[in-house]
């Protein structure tokens, strides 16, 4: 027979002793980092200040950009023979709808292959 896996006791001073050491590679590795990386920070605050200059220029130009205004208007309606705007779509060549939406005719089952006697000796 197997023996079974003892259960893990847990010990209250053990979990709080790692807990501690655990905070104090965290305080660590926070220290580590501004010391090796803070002048990533410094860069990314230059970096904003330049892409806000860049904004602020670009939006100075684009106040003096003007609306233009458009001449169109709606073409006069065709006149039809009905008075009907679509007419082309009774056009057998111009109809969208390619199918009905019924079936006209009941496909027919096909056979099933153990009813031919030639489908697999040939």
């Amino acid at each position: 027979m197997a023996k079974e896996p003892k259960a893990s006791k847990f010990d209250p001073n053990t979990e709080a002793f790692q807990m501690r050491a655990q905070w104090k590679k965290v305080d660590n590795c926070r220290a580590l980092w501004f010391e090796r990386w803070s002048w990533l920070l410094d860069e990314r605050k230059q970096t904003l200040a330049e892409a806000d200059a860049i904004r602020r220029e670009a939006a100075s130009t684009l106040a003096q950009v003007k609306e233009t205004e458009t001449t169109k208007a709606l073409k006069p309606v065709p006149v039809t023979t009905t008075g009907l705007i679509g007419w082309l779509a009774t056009k057998p060549e111009c109809k969208l709808e390619i199918y009905t939406s019924w079936l006209s005719k009941i496909p027919v089952r096909l056979p099933d292959a153990w009813d031919n006697k030639d489908y697999v000796s040939k």
